[in-house]
């Protein structure tokens, strides 16, 4: 990964702090997504004590200003994009609206990171070989596109979730048709003890701690798709840890992952050509 340059989002803890210990380690220039200015300084920190080159990039996916800041931060900085990784991610009790007007759950997981891959598409064809990596879930199994309760306004629960990991996939198979010279693909991670959990109660969030793989057990798997050789040019796929696998039926319409396509480009503001 050396002379690479990687954004990934969400690298304060979990799977994404773990991907960006790895790929800095591998050489890459790594640029840390955050939320929190503090913790996200405390990650460039470490990395460049190290010897690593990291630095530091604020972004806010349930925020389209600060989505559309970052980007242009990103630009104005670096000549290319090697790698995308689209990891940060949310899963809440209650439906929230944030100030956008869009649920929560669905801009930050969803809508936040198309935009952010969109905006960023001239500075990933900038690369030799791009690649862009979309942390998914199987929990995209449950979701289901309910065209007129998209944002879940009623019914609102673990969907929510699931719904915006069903959207990844369909997101990845639309990127994939249309930007054939971006390896794009979205992969389950496995069950990981990550802060995702931290909607849940104290008693069964400790049990799931203590029970679950680490994150850096996650973060292989990212880093895989993220780095590997082999790898290099495969689009379009869902990989379930390390191997390849079939998604959902629903994850699998291409008429869906095209009317989702428009509906996230007018969500966000984005002209087709953007």
């Amino acid at each position: 990964m050396s002379r690479k340059t990687v954004l990934v989002t969400g690298a304060t803890s979990g799977i994404g702090l773990e991907t960006a210990r790895a790929l800095a380690g591998m050489g890459a220039e790594v640029v840390v997504g955050v939320r929190d200015m503090a913790r996200g300084q405390a990650v460039v920190d470490e990395l460049n004590r190290a010897g690593r080159q990291a630095e530091l990039l604020p972004v806010d996916l349930a925020s389209f200003a600060s989505v559309q800041q970052a980007a242009g931060r990103f630009a104005a900085g670096h000549p290319k994009l090697d790698v995308l990784v689209n990891n940060a991610g949310i899963a809440v009790m209650r439906r929230q609206v944030t100030a956008d007007g869009h649920e929560l759950t669905w801009q930050t997981n969803f809508l936040g990171a198309y935009l952010l891959t969109r905006l960023l598409l001239l500075a990933l064809k900038k690369a030799p070989a791009p690649r862009v990596v979309n942390v998914s879930s199987e929990a995209h199994r449950s979701g289901r596109i309910d065209w007129d309760n998209l944002e879940l306004e009623r019914n609102f629960g673990f969907r929510a979730y699931a719904n915006t990991k069903l959207a990844q996939v369909l997101f990845t198979r639309e990127l994939a048709r249309r930007e054939p010279d971006i390896a794009v693909n979205a992969l389950h991670p496995g069950a990981i003890a990550t802060g995702i959990w931290r909607a849940l109660p104290a008693i069964p969030r400790a049990i799931l701690g203590w029970l679950l793989p680490s994150p850096a057990k996650g973060a292989a798997r990212v880093v895989r798709l993220a780095s590997a050789p082999e790898l290099e040019g495969v689009t379009g796929r869902y990989f379930n840890r390390f191997r390849e696998a079939t998604p959902s039926p629903a994850a699998m319409n291409d008429p869906d992952a095209a009317r989702l396509w428009d509906v996230a480009e007018k969500a966000t503001g984005l002209s087709p050509r953007a």
